[in-house]
C-alpha cells in the first residue's frame, strides 16, 4: 500500500461479514500498546513512561507480554557492518491495569517470544557461528558489493532506514539463532540451537542479502501438542519442531516464499504464512499462503487485487479468525485488514500513528492480533472508548468517524 499524507486513517471499511472483536496493535517507535474496538477506536491502552514497546500480544489471563526498549537511548543505530545494533530488547509482562508483573532481559534476546502452557517462556536468542563453520556458508552478496554498501555514505542509510525491529549484537561475526525456554525466574531450562541442524551446503544465504546472519529468526510460536513454529527470514524457510526434543518435523519447501514472517497454525492444522516476497524472482511481491504441511501442498492464498496493493518487505503478519476469515497486518504501511475466504475486504483500519524510529518517521506495525470479546483474554473486561476520547481525538480517530 502506498503512503500519502492525505490518506484516510482509522477505520476505512467494515461490514457484517467481519468476525468482530478487538484488535491489539503496538505502533513502532511509540510509547503505548492499544486495543481497538470494532469501530477502530482506542478502547484500552498500556503505557509505561519508562518503556517503549515494539511488539506484544495478550496472554489468556489478559496480561500483555511485550518486548521493547528503555524509553531513553534504546532505539539502536546502523553500525559499521551495515546492520542495526543497539541494546537488546527487554521482555516485560503487564497486567490489565498496566502494572509490571514480570520482566526479563538478555543481550541475546531478539524479535519474538511466546508463553507456554507450563508457565515458561520461549524466546529467540542470537548465537555466534564458529569461524570454521561460517567460512563454509555460501550465498549472500559478493564481498565487493558488501564492501561498497558499507562504504557508501548515502546508499546504506537509504536501504536500511526504518528497518530492524529486533536488535543485533554489534560484533563482526556471523550470527545464528537459538530458542531458549526460560522459567519464571528467567533461567534457561532448555536451549535448542539452529546451528545443530543447519547445513552450509544446503542452507545457503539469499544472494541479495548480507553475510552477517545465517538464519535471522523473526517469529516463534508454540502451537500446542508439543509443537513449535519458527520462521527463518534469511533462509526463506519455516520449520515445525517437536518440543522439547528439538526434532524437525517439517520444513517448508525451498523457493516457495521469500523472507516470510508470522507463520501461524489454523484451526484445521494448516500453516498460514505472510510471504513478504522481498526477493521473489523478477519482482518483489507480497501475499498470504495457507500450507497443508502434512500433505505438503498449498491449499489457499490471498493475492491482492489490484496487483501490488499489498506490499510489505520486512515485517507483517496473518492469522485465521473463528469465522474462517483471515486477519492480515501489512506491517510497513501500518494497515490491518480482514478478508473473507474469497479475498473480499470486510474490515480495514489504517494507522494514524507517525513516530520517529531509528532516525526516520514511520507508521509501521510489527504484527497485530484480533481477540474475541468473549475470549479468555477479554472476557469480563470493561472495554470502552469513552475514557480515551481525548487520545482518539488527538490521533484523528474519533473525529474522522464523526465527520
Amino acid at each position: 500500500m502506498g503512503w500519502s499524507p492525505f490518506r484516510k486513517t482509522g477505520l476505512t471499511h467494515s461490514d457484517n461479514r467481519s468476525c468482530g472483536g478487538y484488535t491489539l496493535i503496538t505502533p513502532i517507535g511509540g510509547d503505548s500498546t492499544y486495543l481497538l474496538d470494532e469501530a477502530g477506536l482506542i478502547a484500552h491502552r498500556w503505557h509505561d513512561p519508562d518503556f517503549n514497546p515494539g511488539y506484544g500480544y495478550l496472554l489468556p489471563s489478559g496480561n500483555l507480554l511485550v518486548r521493547g526498549q528503555p524509553a531513553v537511548g534504546g532505539q539502536g543505530q546502523l553500525n559499521k557492518f551495515g546492520t542495526v545494533s543497539g541494546k537488546a530488547d527487554l521482555l516485560k509482562e503487564y497486567d490489565w491495569e498496566g502494572n509490571e508483573v514480570w520482566s526479563w532481559e538478555s543481550d541475546a534476546f531478539h524479535h519474538d517470544m511466546c508463553r507456554m502452557p507450563n508457565g515458561n517462556t520461549l524466546v529467540l536468542a542470537w548465537e555466534q557461528v564458529p569461524d570454521d563453520i561460517a567460512s563454509k556458508v555460501t550465498g549472500s552478496m559478493s564481498p565487493e558489493r558488501i564492501q561498497f554498501l558499507r562504504e557508501d555514505p548515502e546508499l546504506l542509510p537509504f536501504v536500511l532506514g526504518g528497518v530492524g525491529v529486533g536488535g543485533r549484537p554489534s560484533v563482526d561475526k556471523m550470527m545464528v539463532d537459538a530458542i531458549w525456554e526460560i522459567d519464571p525466574s528467567g533461567e534457561p531450562v532448555h536451549i535448542w540451537r539452529a546451528l545443530d541442524h543447519l547445513d552450509p551446503e544446503v542452507d545457503t544465504l539469499c544472494p541479495l542479502e548480507g553475510d552477517m546472519e545465517w538464519s535471522h529468526a523473526n517469529a516463534l510460536e508454540y502451537v500446542g501438542d508439543g509443537k513449535v513454529l519458527i520462521s527463518f527470514r534469511e533462509l526463506s524457510s519455516v520449520w515445525l519442531l517437536d518440543w522439547p526434543s528439538g526434532e524437525i518435523l517439517w520444513k517448508l519447501p525451498k523457493y516457495l516464499v521469500s523472507h516470510q514472517h508470522s507463520p501461524t497454525m489454523t484451526p484445521e492444522g494448516n500453516i498460514l504464512i505472510f510471504d513478504n516476497g522481498t526477493h521473489h524472482i523478477i519482482e518483489g511481491r507480497t501475499r498470504v499462503i495457507e500450507y497443508d504441511w502434512k500433505n505438503n501442498k498449498q491449499v489457499w492464498q490471498y493475492v491482492p487485487s489490484p496487483v501490488f496493493s499489498l506490499l510489505s518487505g520486512h515485517i507483517g503478519g496473518c492469522e485465521r479468525l473463528a469465522n474462517g476469515n483471515t486477519f492480515i497486518c501489512e506491517g510497513e504501511s501500518g494497515r490491518i485488514f480482514e478478508i473473507t475466504t474469497e479475498g473480499e475486504f470486510c474490515w480495514e483500519w489504517v494507522s494514524p500513528f507517525i513516530h520517529d524510529f531509528k532516525g526516520v518517521k514511520n507508521v509501521q506495525l510489527f504484527r497485530a492480533h484480533r481477540y474475541a470479546a468473549d475470549g479468555p483474554e477479554l472476557k469480563g473486561r470493561s472495554l470502552n472508548s469513552g475514557p480515551y476520547q481525548e487520545l482518539n481525538q488527538k490521533w484523528g480517530l474519533q473525529g474522522r468517524l464523526e465527520s
